[in-house]
């Protein structure tokens, strides 16, 4: 079935069926598959999704507001699009860098892929925890670059310490702060004491601090890296669109780093092609401080009611300041996991070595946990009475 151009503009919020707009934007590619031209809200068959670290509430207005005025026939033109380079400005400018500091990707993605294939080589390792985002030692064991994989500590923290030892001669450290799937953060001396640490020992091998989640921070102290880029070469920032600015479904994120840097990353892999729209929407976001302020309160508020629910029925999970929270049940992920999604939820995948007892949740909408905490409610005391009648 072809796409009006009338059921164009619904699904960019300016018809009847744009009141699912956000929904669509904020949960991303997982929100997608939806008849062109009638854009149901989606509900997947009854489905509450908390699996993926998405944002359920979607983009603030004026990121919706700015989708909307960029609509016309001048999306027709523009190889590359044309607010690419504004959008770029707009990057430099929050953060006080210049233009040649930034690059952008559709998505983050791609900028963790390119800055693994940019400095890692045969005999120059990935160092990364575990658990952590996925997307570096994938690419290294694509690539078949050797991988050194430092377990986080026993306050499911990124070991930094460990992690500092293993760099020396390394291609490249990632580093995720706050860290995705255990919601935990290093506040910015303990961030500057590693990076200098690394670079001291190791001058030649690059520090990728992904600060995807750091919007939800709820400590003061816990702050960007990006004045380190700017004072050492070799260290850089990525940032995601795709959490606290809800627009996953647009695919954009960016990378903060010295001008040899970035460029070295640019020339190591495809970062795509930021179509007009999505750029359009970002800089608005970014405009927007107050939306992020609003997003952090609320992710803060659903986070303690889903925290306390756990707390309540005797389990105990990570200090999060991202938008899931890592739980220690006691019993293998897929275990929790299979019950829960035979009741409607489905919660997030295996994140080894931790796989035999944590599980991640991401925050949904506080109508979605409140569901769904009445589920994890029936799945964790049916087991106990299971367990206590054996």
């Amino acid at each position: 079935m072809s796409v009006s151009r009338r059921n164009f503009f619904r699904t960019l919020g300016l018809g009847s069926a744009g009141l699912s707009t956000s929904f669509i934007i904020g949960r991303g590619q997982e929100a997608m598959a939806f008849q062109a031209g009638t854009m149901p809200l989606p509900d997947d068959g009854g489905m509450i999704r908390i699996s993926s670290n998405e944002n359920a509430r979607g983009p603030g207005r004026k990121a919706m507001e700015a989708l909307q005025h960029a609509i016309s026939p001048r999306v027709g033109r523009g190889y590359p699009p044309d607010y690419t380079g504004e959008l770029v400005d707009t990057i430099a400018a929050t953060y006080g860098v210049n233009r040649n500091n930034v690059i952008v990707g559709t998505g983050s993605g791609p900028i963790l892929e390119a800055g693994v294939r940019a400095f890692c080589t045969a005999d120059k390792p990935l160092v990364t925890a575990a658990p952590t985002y996925g997307t570096p030692d994938g690419t290294a064991r694509r690539i078949n670059v050797p991988i050194k994989m430092i377990p986080v500590d026993r306050a499911l923290s990124l070991d930094l310490d460990a992690m500092a030892a293993a760099a020396t001669g390394g291609g490249m450290v990632f580093l995720c702060n706050p860290n995705n799937p255990t919601g935990t953060a290093h506040n910015a001396a303990a961030v500057e004491r590693f990076v200098r640490r690394v670079k001291q020992a190791s001058p030649g091998t690059a520090i990728l601090i992904d600060e995807a989640y750091i919007d939800y921070v709820h400590d003061p102290a816990v702050k960007t890296a990006v004045p380190l880029t700017q004072q050492l070469p070799g260290v850089f920032v990525t940032r995601s669109f795709s959490k606290a600015h809800g627009m996953a479904g647009l695919r954009l994120g960016y990378a903060i780093g010295q001008p040899e840097t970035v460029q070295a990353i640019s020339r190591a892999w495809s970062l795509g092609s930021v179509n007009t729209l999505t750029a359009a929407a970002g800089m608005a976001s970014l405009k927007d401080p107050q939306h992020i302020a609003e997003e952090r309160a609320e992710n803060a508020r659903v986070r303690d009611f889903t925290l306390q629910a756990f707390k309540d029925l005797g389990y105990q999970g990570s200090d999060s300041h991202t938008n899931c929270i890592f739980l220690d049940l006691k019993r293998p992920a897929s275990e929790f996991r299979d019950a829960c999604r035979a009741l409607k939820v489905q919660v997030g995948r295996d994140f080894p070595p931790f796989e035999k007892t944590h599980s991640r949740i991401t925050l949904g909408t506080m109508d979605e946990m409140r569901q769904a905490v009445q589920v994890f409610r029936k799945v964790l005391t049916a087991k106990a009475s299971t367990s206590s009648a054996a």
